[in-house]
């Protein structure tokens, strides 16, 4: 069984210079079981967390201590991370098992950084002052990956993130190091308290809770080469500048006002990135993708320039004078709710009664889409891009998911766009294979399939039957491709 005792003791030892009595925390980690890692990490996080509750360490102990325990927990969260997105396997730990570890580690060792920086404040010594710099770097870089992991999981950031984030870059540029390039760890690239600042406004300011939780991660990517093209200033300059942050107050940036003024304020000019993304997206439309951007497969191409194009649009003046395309009207009632393509076409196939399906609040309605909202179960997993069907005495509106929010209290907001309405479930035969199906006679783009996306493809053969009509269709061009599925159109070239 992994010492876990050692290991902490080994991680305290190097923090108080001991004379090392028994196996090192780099020995014991490296006989580390992978099954064992989850546990490992519980275990380095409770220290931490007894350490931020114990007022009397001193600044150097602390310090040694904190760095300690982030050299080793940073291989352990590697690990957990891809055990999360599905690219490790390791079968004791689900992920849903590593995320709540994941989470109370960035958080300790913010927490536990900036403890650090508030020690040395209230006891300034002139041999920290380069420590402080690095200290702040990382704790900056902790609440960002805090914030940027609650928009993956379609929550707003929490005000005391942006507390300190605001605070921790106010207290870097009046020290005079806020764009000094450091390593924040041997293995890291160089940054800056100002990029991993920039980096998380940007990627609030990209509209998250409209995005698919890979556009997320995508994106999170690519702003490390973007950050760059954002300025941070002092001045304000209305005609030029798109928003602007309070460093006294626990929000992110907002639209830039009038009267926004005062020293407590720094402004964003983000229109030299929404120029180099609009002219990204040009290029994406013609398959041509820089460096930053790996080549997507075909299919992906258009989505990718579509996403570009849409950032474009956001960080752009233009995009500030965006407004819904048709008025929203309140209507508060109960309705029915069935989420995925599967599941949608059993209830409407067998008439499955209320019960069968999910209870939902209609919020409000508009002629492109609706507004609800319901109270989550246990690790839902609704996200953007899924497709939904809500039942209401009027009848069946197929949709798809545009918008998400999730409480902390287990509230989720969903805005989604109408596909048509009574959508009526199919049946596609192919070489003896059975595909379930949507169909709706009338959508915005006339009559419509939703289908599974990989059997899709422009100018498939199918039958297509519906109680004892059957039909034989071509398949056109994907009007839309959600990630799970398509949304095609297609004619009917015989009956029978």
């Amino acid at each position: 069984m992994f010492d876990f005792k050692g290991l902490i003791d080994a991680l305290m030892r190097r923090a108080r210079e001991e004379e090392d009595s028994g196996p090192s925390a780099t020995r014991l980690l490296i006989d580390l079981p992978r099954d064992e890692t989850l546990v490992v990490l519980t275990e380095i996080i409770k220290a931490l967390a007894a350490l931020n509750r114990n007022a009397k360490v001193g600044l150097k102990e602390r310090y040694q201590a904190v760095q300690a325990f982030d050299d080793k927990a940073r291989p352990l969260a590697q690990v957990l991370v891809r055990v999360f997105r599905g690219e490790e396997k390791i079968d004791s730990i689900s992920p849903r098992q590593a995320l709540p570890s994941l989470l109370a580690c960035w958080k300790e060792l913010a927490s536990a950084y900036k403890l650090c920086l508030k020690q040395h404040a209230q006891s300034p010594n002139k041999r920290f002052a380069q420590d402080a710099e690095l200290i702040t770097l990382r704790s900056v870089s902790y609440y960002a990956l805090q914030a940027k992991w609650a928009y993956m999981r379609y929550f707003d950031a929490e005000p005391r993130l942006w507390r300190s984030l605001n605070r921790l870059y106010q207290i870097a540029e009046a020290a005079g190091f806020a764009n000094k390039s450091m390593q924040a760890y041997p293995d890291a690239e160089a940054t800056s308290v100002s990029q991993i600042y920039r980096h998380a406004m940007l990627l609030k300011l990209a509209e998250p809770e409209r995005r698919r939780i890979e556009e997320i991660w995508q994106l999170d990517r690519w702003l490390q080469h973007w950050q760059e093209k954002v300025t941070l200033e002092k001045i304000i300059r209305p005609r030029d500048q798109t928003y602007a942050i309070n460093l006294d107050e626990t929000r992110p940036p907002m639209k830039l006002r009038r009267n926004m003024v005062g020293e407590r304020y720094r402004y964003l000019d983000t229109e030299p990135l929404a120029d180099y993304l609009a002219e990204l997206a040009l290029n994406a439309g013609k398959g041509i993708f820089p460096v930053a951007i790996p080549v997507p497969a075909k299919a992906d191409q258009p989505a990718v320039a579509s996403l570009l194009s849409d950032l474009a649009l956001i960080y752009s003046r233009a995009g500030q004078t965006r407004s819904r395309r048709s008025e929203r009207r309140h209507k508060e009632h109960s309705t029915s709710a069935a989420l995925g393509l599967n599941r949608i076409y059993q209830l409407l196939r067998a008439n499955g009664g209320a019960r069968d399906w999910e209870e939902w609040m209609l919020a409000d309605e508009s002629a492109n889409g609706m507004g609800a909202h319901y109270k989550a179960k246990f690790d839902d997993k609704l996200a953007v891009c899924e497709v939904l069907a809500l039942k209401d005495e009027d009848g069946v509106w197929l949709a798809v998911v545009r918008r998400l929010n999730k409480s902390r209290e287990g509230l989720v907001k969903v805005g989604a766009e109408r596909l048509g309405m009574q959508p009526t479930p199919v049946m596609l035969e192919d070489n003896g294979q059975s595909l379930p199906a949507l169909y709706c006679a009338e959508s915005p783009h006339g009559r419509i399939l939703l289908m599974g996306r990989d059997k899709h493809h422009k100018g498939g053969l199918y039958t297509l039957s519906s109680g004892s009509k059957r039909y034989q269709i071509t398949l056109g061009a994907a009007i839309e491709t959600l990630p799970d599925y398509i949304i095609s159109s297609f004619s009917v070239t015989a009956k029978g």
